[in-house]
């Protein structure tokens, strides 16, 4: 039976490493996997997988993608998001703009968190992460080829 242990950067790179996947570290000690351009999701994406939080006990999946929105489609963008958010559970799906009253383009930000203070297995530290990127992957595909963006 699986072990509770201590969440840490060690689970991370586990993970990844299982996965055989290339990723960077950033200064801040956040792990990044770059994923080419694909034809079902109409982009490419990153996915930054991060410890934060006072004890880096609040682990994070980020996925950013290079389709930029335009000013002009933000409401698309933001009903878009809204459908998904409220048809699916994960991941969490947003408009980011970071100032609106000077910014022409936005990004939309898919993003899922869990307070792991008290521990995780690496099992379920892997199937968190792995719902995480495969629904990433589902929510640029269901975009791109049924919503048109």
């Amino acid at each position: 039976m699986p072990t509770v242990q201590k969440f840490d950067h060690t689970m991370i790179e586990k993970y990844l490493k299982s996965r055989e996947l290339k990723y960077l570290r950033d200064s801040e000690g956040d792990y990044r996997v770059d994923f080419a351009y694909d034809e079902e999701t109409g982009c490419e994406m990153t996915v930054w997988l991060i410890a934060s939080g006072r004890n880096h006990e609040i682990y994070s999946v980020l996925v950013l993608s290079d389709k930029a929105i335009p000013k002009s489609d933000w409401g698309k963008a933001a009903m878009l998001c809204n459908t998904w958010n409220k048809e699916r559970r994960w991941p969490k799906a947003y408009l980011f703009v970071r100032d609106p009253a000077t910014d022409t383009r936005g990004e939309i930000r898919l993003e899922q968190q869990i307070d792991l203070e008290q521990g995780i297995h690496q099992e379920l530290f892997n199937d968190f992460t792995n719902t995480m990127i495969l629904g990433s992957f589902l929510f640029w595909e269901w975009a791109h080829k049924e919503q048109g963006l």
